[in-house]
């Protein structure tokens, strides 16, 4: 689903009127239904509804959906922000089918008169907020400065029309005032005040209502920032052939461990079993792999050393893809066999954790054949390969993403409160599922084992990697529903993989 700013929305508003010749009125009837629909779902015994209706086509929504409530027995008030006059349009018809309704109408059209007309609102259910839309593109002034400054002071529930009057609909800053609304149905897709912190905590719930804009009409925008859905998930986790056996779901090559960091490998092999992987070998010393053989007796162990390029890529002979880092030695020695081994590797590879800290500052040498990668960094890991710093990074995650994933020539997962997936053409993924409760040792582990799982199942990275990541935080999400979002351990959340992949084919 695709995450788009105010221009492309207008974008794609006039090619499904011009191109595929659908009325503009008819965009707008179906946008007011869908409010509507959404007001009887979440307010079922609302009987008197306040509408605030600003300028242009924001107000025509209002106006439509006042008319709608109306025919179902509810009572509208509806508030006109500015002159009416100057409607036109759209707007404009349902403005007069409403005056011809006879339905209840009170102006604002100076600021002495806030306080009169919202005192018609105030014996409200519910708040539709129909002020402003993706036009918005400066702090509300004058008059809907105050209706909207007003509309916190009713202390009732608001359902904002697009988004909350005072969020700019192409960033995740939001204007001031801006109004706090309990729900938001917002139309085609989402924009970037619907998903990106601060704006979002604006938003409340956020519902995307289909009101038949053409899906080509949405493709044809070329938009490169996308939302993952359990609709992107499901055809990959399918339910199995009868015909199936363990050869079908490929074989997982994990290096991986150290002493004093074995727990590392074991998470990554049982994330990978527990995500369908066919066979798991883990490579890595003696010590680690007697606990490897203690916590995943399914998996399968080569002992040797990291520096043994020679013995680690014979062993990986065969199998599906590859998943290195996770617990190994953090010093220049191993930095320096990883980076060896790495080269040669020719599978589907997986690079985490001490194996990307070998790469710091060398980011252009990761993947210089463009052989398929995913590299999961957190934000100090990309900071450090990529030569810049953690801040830079926050400051921008979707901008240093996309730069990381083009000049590795990998699909980057840079990880975190809404983990985002980017390749290198410039298309990056942002996923909503997981939760604080992840914040501990191992979870970053689990990942690159799922990653691997997929991968070896002959996906392609980006498709592996999507998978992962969205599966990753549903069964943290799952987990928090079981036992809150306090001591939640990765060894806890590799179990609730099958779960959560369940959940997804429901």
């Amino acid at each position: 689903m695709k995450i788009l700013t105010a221009e492309q929305m207008r974008n794609i508003d006039r090619r499904a009127t011009e191109r595929f010749g659908i009325p503009s009125i008819v965009l707008m009837e179906n946008a007011a239904v869908a409010v509507v629909d959404a007001l009887a779902a979440h307010y079922p015994d609302a009987d008197r509804v306040a509408v605030l209706c600003g300028p242009g086509q924001n107000g025509g929504d209002g106006f439509a959906i006042a008319r709608h409530l109306e025919n179902r027995g509810v009572v509208p008030v509806v508030v006109i922000i500015g002159d009416r006059a100057r409607y036109s349009g759209d707007a404009l018809i349902n403005l007069q089918i409403c005056e011809r309704l006879g339905l209840p109408i009170y102006d604002i059209r100076e600021i002495d008169e806030v306080d009169e007309a919202l005192v018609h609102a105030s014996d409200a259910d519910v708040v539709i907020d129909a002020i402003f839309g993706t036009g918005l593109n400066r702090a509300p002034e004058g008059i809907f400065a105050d209706v909207i400054r007003a509309i916190s002071e009713l202390r009732l529930p608001v359902i904002s029309v697009d988004l909350p009057s005072g969020a700019n609909a192409s960033s995740s800053q939001p204007f001031e005032p801006c109004i706090q609304a309990e729900y938001t149905v917002t139309f085609a897709a989402p924009k970037h005040c619907h998903v990106f912190e601060p704006a979002a905590a604006y938003c409340g719930e956020v519902a995307v209502a289909d009101i038949a804009i053409p899906e080509i009409a949405i493709e044809d925008e070329g938009v490169e920032l996308a939302l993952v859905t359990p609709r992107d998930i499901q055809p990959f986790v399918m339910p199995r052939f009868a015909t199936a056996h363990k050869g079908t779901y490929g074989h997982v090559g994990i290096v991986a461990g150290s002493p004093g960091r074995s727990g590392a490998a074991a998470m990554t092999a049982r994330a990978a079993i527990r995500s369908g992987a066919g066979l798991v070998t883990v490579i890595t010393d003696s010590a680690t792999a007697a606990i490897v053989h203690a916590s995943s007796a399914e998996s399968m162990t080569f002992s040797t050393s990291i520096d043994d390029t020679t013995a680690i890529l014979s062993t990986l002979e065969g199998k599906s893809a590859v998943v290195i880092g996770p617990g190994l030695r953090d010093d220049e020695e191993s930095y320096t066999h990883v980076r060896e081994l790495i080269s040669h590797i020719t599978h589907p590879l997986v690079i985490d954790a001490s194996a990307l800290n070998a790469f710091a500052g060398r980011l252009g040498e990761i993947n210089p054949g463009g052989r398929p990668r995913v590299i999961t960094p957190h934000p100090g890991e990309l900071a450090r390969i990529s030569g810049t710093s953690s801040q830079k990074i926050a400051e921008d995650r979707i901008g240093a993403v996309r730069a990381a994933a083009k000049a590795c020539r990998c699909i980057v997962v840079l990880k975190g409160y809404q983990t985002l997936i980017a390749e290198p053409d410039g298309h990056v993924w942002v996923n909503l599922t997981g939760n604080p409760g992840m914040a501990s040792g191992g979870m970053g582990d689990v990942l690159s084992g799922m990653i691997g799982a997929f991968l070896a199942r002959n996906l392609d990275p980006i498709d592996a990697a999507t998978v992962a990541v969205y599966l990753h935080g549903l069964a943290g999400d799952m987990l928090r529903e079981q036992m809150g979002d306090t001591g939640l351990a990765a060894s806890d959340l590799a179990e609730k993989i099958p779960y959560a992949i369940q959940r997804v084919r429901a």
